[in-house]
């Protein structure tokens, strides 16, 4: 598999292509144009689906070097991608595949051309520009009913943050899943019950 990194990098807050291998395809099907992020636990980028429907040909793809992980990094990988399939629901980044090619797994999701909620902030900071009323009551309702859709799979997001929330049409949308079941940490609440505890 091509390096990731060798395709496409970065430029300050804009993305910029370098077509070393235009024609190459991922999984017999998929195209880097361009690296849209990166962080601890992966790199992100933006790629064309050559099976996909008119319109739908943007996706983005989160690459995992299974290499570089322990496996309880490589488990969570899994996990991440597992819940993501089960997740259908307007507010909730659409997953559409995941796989292994060689030592990176990847992970295939919707494209939110919108970026995330923390550059619109500061866009719009930088303007000088205040949101509407309205606006931020409409993306905190489509917030809360993302995560009631959660809790009612026994579902924690982790890490529920304005970088981690996508907007699509201007629809807002939670992604960057490192997410795990309640049950899972049952223990931890139980031992944090006579403490006051924001899990978001």
């Amino acid at each position: 598999m091509l390096k990731f990194q060798e395709t496409a990098k970065c430029v300050g807050r804009r993305p910029t292509v370098i077509p070393m291998y235009p024609t190459a395809l991922i999984a017999r099907r998929y195209v880097l144009q361009q690296k849209l992020g990166s962080g601890s636990f992966g790199t992100v980028y933006l790629v064309s689906d050559k099976k996909a429907k008119p319109g739908e040909e943007l996706k983005v793809l989160k690459e995992i070097s299974v290499g570089e992980l322990n496996p309880n990094e490589t488990v969570q990988a899994n996990v991440e991608a597992q819940l993501l399939s089960r997740l259908h629901h307007p507010a909730i980044v659409r997953f559409h595949a995941s796989f292994m090619e060689q030592e990176t797994f990847c992970i295939i999701t919707e494209y939110c051309e919108g970026r995330d909620l923390d550059y619109r902030i500061q866009e719009y900071k930088e303007a000088g520009k205040v949101f509407a009323e309205n606006q931020i009551v409409e993306w905190f309702i489509q917030l809360l009913l993302g995560v009631d859709y959660m809790h009612e799979r026994r579902i924690l997001h982790r890490d529920l943050k304005s970088k981690n929330i996508f907007l699509k049409n201007n629809l807002l949308k939670i992604g960057h899943w490192h997410a795990f079941y309640m049950r899972c940490v049952a223990w931890i609440m139980h031992l944090l019950a006579p403490v006051s505890c924001l899990w978001f």
